[in-house]
């Protein structure tokens, strides 16, 4: 099912569930979907540590953002313009998983390269917050536009109550290989 479409004018990066779509032609953009920080960050530090070989443990913790925006998720369902609530429950859910990861990587020799797994898992996310919600020229890049549309196409996002079970069991098991 996709839940993401691209609104009125094709030229234009206007991103929008089907239901939030009005009569406005101002193609501005009203969503920008995300899996809730934690989980990226957890999975990506469980494959940095697991993969022995930075130079491939570190792609795929990149690309396993766009695995786990294709399972179902809830994400906050954030709106532009954020509230400060807004933006202040994403740098705790951001803080809360490097925190942890931080913690459960004391004394690892590999602390850096899981840190920095944590951190790749969760890239995409900045890339389209940055291109997007902060005035910058990178949104007039067709390379960093085509990142966008595809980041912005994998989402699969569900209901709080399923969506949140979804984050803690994928949370879980990046917790199991973190803590072995």
């Amino acid at each position: 099912m996709v839940l993401y479409f691209l609104a009125g004018n094709k030229s234009k990066t206007a991103y929008r569930y089907p239901d939030e779509l009005d009569n406005d032609s101002t193609n501005t953009l009203k969503f920008t979907p995300n899996m809730l920080s934690t989980p990226h960050l957890l999975v990506g530090a469980a494959i940095a540590q697991s993969i022995q070989n930075p130079a491939v443990a570190l792609p795929a913790a990149f690309a396993s953002h766009f695995v786990l925006d294709m399972t179902p998720h809830w994400d906050g369902s954030p709106k532009a313009p954020f509230s400060k609530k807004v933006v202040g429950g994403v740098v705790i859910d951001y803080a809360f998983g490097v925190a942890l990861i931080f913690l459960i990587s004391q004394g690892d020799p590999r602390q850096a390269i899981i840190l920095v797994g944590a951190f790749l898992a969760t890239l995409p996310d900045f890339i389209m917050a940055f291109s997007r919600h902060i005035k910058t020229p990178l949104i007039k890049l067709p390379l960093v536009d085509r990142f966008n549309r595809y980041h912005s196409n994998v989402q699969y996002n569900v209901r709080f109550v399923s969506g949140l079970m979804t984050a803690f069991a994928v949370s879980a098991a990046a917790l199991v290989f973190l803590v072995r």
